[in-house]
């Protein structure tokens, strides 16, 4: 603008966990089972998935602290979420900041977002790998079932690797590699894909290869160790080139 100060008014805000990790893992507590919590919490089936161990990057800071209480309060009812492998790497990590959107909703229904992608672009495999090595090798965290920690890992999913410029490529395969190692069986790998860009194919006529597929940057080389691959309608014609009635 030309450099004058206005004033906006707005009515409230309301922090959430927002991404693949916050996401998946509110629906994953609320479709688990663990431990009766209390005497107003019963058991009613055999647990599917007993635990849930989100593993993101994190800072200590305000924003940091908030996801850590969201997440761990999404998993209170049956105490099946563990942020303990999080929290480590926050320590190890003094620099570290957490990653953080702000989405203003108009009156008229539009919305915006102002992202700041924070230590998510430096957020290396190794460091996830050293966590997911702890998660699978983690002991009991205060508060949770004392046998959901010790339980076989069966399933790891990855979220958004085109806003993780360290996790692309011959990395993002290497991190399933590591994974497969820590599941039992092998486990599942799940791909959840955000921020996919718009392919070069003129006006979406002609549909990707399986070899154009394969050498795409971010995703190619990862692509043969995923087991489901989530993704929405734009995101699947900036990806393959198809067309969709």
């Amino acid at each position: 603008g030309d450099g004058g100060e206005a004033i906006e008014t707005f009515q409230g805000e309301r922090s959430i966990g927002g991404g693949s990790v916050s996401m998946a893992c509110k629906t994953l507590a609320r479709l688990t089972h663990g431990e009766p919590y209390d005497g107003d919490y019963m058991q009613v089936a055999p647990p599917a998935v007993h635990s849930v161990i989100p593993l993101c990057k994190i800072g200590n800071d305000d924003t940091g602290n908030k996801l850590v209480s969201l997440l761990e309060n999404c998993g209170s009812a049956c105490r099946n979420v563990s942020t303990k492998a999080m929290k480590v790497e926050r320590d190890r990590d003094q620099e570290a900041r957490t990653a953080l959107a702000v989405l203003p909703i108009y009156q008229d229904g539009r919305r915006g977002c102002f992202f700041d992608a924070a230590s998510n672009s430096t957020f290396t495999p190794e460091q996830l790998v050293q966590m997911m090595s702890e998660a699978a090798a983690a002991g009991p965290e205060s508060g949770m079932s004392e046998s959901a920690p010790s339980l076989p890992i069966g399933a790891f999913l990855f979220g958004y690797p085109h806003l993780l410029p360290m996790m692309q490529g011959e990395a993002l395969a290497h991190i399933f590699d590591k994974a497969r190692t820590f599941m039992e069986d092998g486990g599942v790998i799940a791909l959840d894909l955000n921020g996919v860009p718009d392919t070069d194919y003129p006006s979406k006529t002609t549909t990707r290869s399986v070899a154009d597929l394969r050498n795409d940057p971010v995703l190619g080389p990862a692509l043969p160790h995923v087991d489901i691959l989530h993704m929405n309608e734009d995101e699947l014609v900036n990806l393959t080139g198809c067309q969709i009635e």
